[in-house]
């Protein structure tokens, strides 16, 4: 009797169980366990995922591969990105980047780290550099030339800028371009260290191709070429310069040293866009200035032609002049408040040759050519001390003078002054900056000794862009009075 009690309890037990389950058997239906999943998941159409409920199952990124990072869901060559601290591309090929590219590797790269420029097809990265670090910046499979940059700055941004602190920036091989530089310089930077090697820099703009200030530089077979009221190369410091061609329409270099420095093989030339203009007039090759009493600079072959004021020291405690060759200028060498060695120089000038208007002089074995006016002349501040100078007059010209302490009665006015339209014949003949790619040593040669007027001007022509015309003539042409 009590197995059969146990028994029905057992089979009552079991009936109950099975009333309790059904309605989960009925929940577990399709149409009831879809109509569960759909009813909390708002965002299903978005991630449709039936299977796993509302928890959607989200991919896993692939990995990419070595020398690849992951930028925005997709791989980047350059290994990992800046969010993870790793290494950045080093090598970028310009036919192919897009703009701000190099700023991006700039900007992954450790300090003192090397970043490799290429264009095969002649294509040119466009960006502007921020540099906050140690760079070297080098270039493969390239070679500058005429509308042939790599790297292109944007309108109205430079080339390249340097902020201050910057142990070293060392530039190789680049072809840097800023047509539409407005007020901003393409190479820019203060108190850094920054060499330039195998360097060209075309500039279109208010300010200068290259403007550094307070820091060590050096320029190495560099080529500045500027269209630009303003100096084409601005740089103070300590400075070390071989082998540089400036080409400007107004002002060639403006030079502070701040330390001994020297220069090398230093030739500027005057672009012929504004020939003719007021601008020509008032224009300079070669400023040297804002020296102070301690320190040395020593210039050797420099080589100036076409501007108004071609060579201009002031100030300093010693410069040294070897070799200086001044051509179609109004006064050729200027000084003031300066202490100036000048020996070998062969200088062009239509009305003065060496002007000293305060400090000292010391000029040895020098030839001016075509003076109107004065070969050498010193106003009451200066002292000219003088010896071995040959001095070629225009024979409608004043009188040749050689030595100095001279004063208003030993000079005289020329008989027509006003602006002439051409200086000389080869001003015709000078390129703009539209074509002007030098194609000449940076140093030339040294005129043959004892040459006379006409020899000086053949070699004067020879020396001068290619396609120039003949020589000028010794005849009388218009000059100006003194500015």
């Amino acid at each position: 009797m009590r197995r059969l009690s146990f028994l029905v309890a057992l089979w009552a037990a079991l009936i109950l169980g099975f009333a309790t389950s059904a309605p989960d058997v009925a929940v577990a239906s399709p149409d009831a366990r879809i109509d569960q999943q759909i009813r909390p998941c708002f965002g299903l159409l978005i991630q449709p995922n039936l299977s796993h409920g509302c928890k959607v199952r989200y991919a896993r990124p692939r990995h990419c591969a070595r020398g690849y990072y992951r930028s925005r869901g997709h791989c980047v060559p350059g290994g990992y990105g800046p969010g993870y601290g790793g290494y950045g591309p080093s090598e970028i090929n310009c036919d192919y980047a897009y703009p701000g590219q190099v700023s991006e590797a700039v900007a992954r790269l450790y300090d003192g780290e090397t970043l490799t420029l290429t264009s095969t097809n002649g294509g040119a990265c466009v960006d502007s550099l921020n540099i906050t670090q140690s760079i070297i910046i080098v270039v493969r499979n390239y070679s500058p030339g005429l509308n042939n940059p790599i790297l292109v700055a944007p309108a109205g941004q430079p080339c390249i800028r340097i902020q201050p602190g910057v142990p070293y920036v060392v530039l190789e091989g680049l072809g840097l371009e800023a047509s539409r530089a407005g007020s901003a310089s393409c190479i820019t930077g203060r108190a850094t260290e920054i060499a330039l090697k195998n360097v060209t820099v075309r500039y279109d703009g208010d300010a200068s191709a290259f403007d550094v200030g307070d820091s060590r530089i050096e320029l190495s077979d560099v080529v500045f070429i500027g269209r630009t009221r303003s100096a084409v190369v601005k740089a103070t410091g300590t400075i070390m310069a071989q082998n540089v061609a400036i080409a400007a329409t107004a002002l060639g270099g403006a030079f502070e040293t701040s330390g001994d420095s020297r220069l090398r093989d230093i030739r500027i030339v005057r672009l012929g866009d504004w020939t003719g203009s007021s601008r020509t007039r008032n224009s300079a090759g070669f400023v040297l200035s804002g020296m102070n009493r301690q320190q040395l600079v020593t210039i050797d072959g420099l080589y100036v032609d076409g501007f108004s004021r071609g060579v201009y020291i002031g100030g300093g405690d010693e410069t040294t002049l070897l070799r200086p060759v001044v051509r179609d200028s109004d006064w050729a060498l200027t000084v003031e408040n300066a202490n100036l060695r000048v020996n070998g120089g062969e200088l062009e000038a239509t009305d003065v040759g060496l002007y000293v208007a305060s400090g000292v002089a010391f000029a040895a074995n020098n030839k001016i050519v075509g003076v109107m006016r004065s070969g050498i002349y010193a106003d009451a501040g200066g002292q000219v001390r003088a010896v071995d100078n040959r001095i070629y007059a225009r024979p409608e010209g004043c009188k040749a003078l050689v030595s100095g302490f001279f004063d208003g009665e030993l000079t005289c006015r020329p008989w027509f002054e006003a602006p002439e339209l051409y200086r000389t014949q080869r001003d015709r003949a000078r390129l703009g900056y539209e074509t002007y790619w030098p194609t000449q040593s940076f140093a030339p040669a040294p005129l043959a000794v004892g040459a006379g007027p006409a020899d000086l001007a053949d070699d004067a022509a020879s020396m001068g862009q290619v396609g120039a015309p003949p020589p000028p003539s010794w005849a009388p042409q218009q000059g100006e009075g003194p500015r």
